[in-house]
């Protein structure tokens, strides 16, 4: 499985760039609206495929042998898009701080309670993409204020 996650690295790791030009673009007072924008519902985004991963996680177990934690991980696997779309829609100007503590939140539970149906390199590569998204988060809203 070494090589086949090379373009799931690569992938995720191009899948920074819209939180680094957002965050980036929020500090010229020009883009400022457009830029937040743009990175909230990246955001939203992001954290809702998070959930897909556990769906599919969910989905694919074929043993009945630990039915409360596959049932626990297809409920999980439906938060991160219920919070997200609730920051998004009712929470604003507030959305991405709330967006940032779910990318550590969900980071957490993934590591503490579902990390026996994720794959290593995934949990690596979850720790370098939850640490840049959530600062270039974070910087996108410091322009706020």
């Amino acid at each position: 499985m070494q090589q086949n996650n090379v373009i799931p690295k690569w992938l995720g790791y191009l899948g920074l760039i819209p939180f680094i030009v957002s965050s980036v673009l929020a500090w010229i007072p020009e883009l400022n609206q457009i830029a937040l924008q743009s990175l909230t519902i990246y955001a939203a985004v992001i954290i809702t495929f998070i959930g897909g991963v556990h769906w599919g996680q969910a989905m694919q177990t074929t043993t009945h042998t630990n039915e409360p934690y596959i049932r626990n991980q297809f409920i999980f696997s439906i938060a991160p898009s219920l919070v997200a779309w609730f920051a998004v829609v009712f929470v604003q100007p507030y959305a991405l701080l709330i967006m940032a503590g779910c990318f550590v939140l969900f980071w957490y539970i993934e590591k503490t309670i579902f990390n026996k149906t994720l794959h290593n390199w995934y949990a690596r590569l979850r720790n370098h993409l939850t640490l840049v998204a959530t600062t270039f988060i974070i910087i996108g809203w410091l322009s706020t204020l």
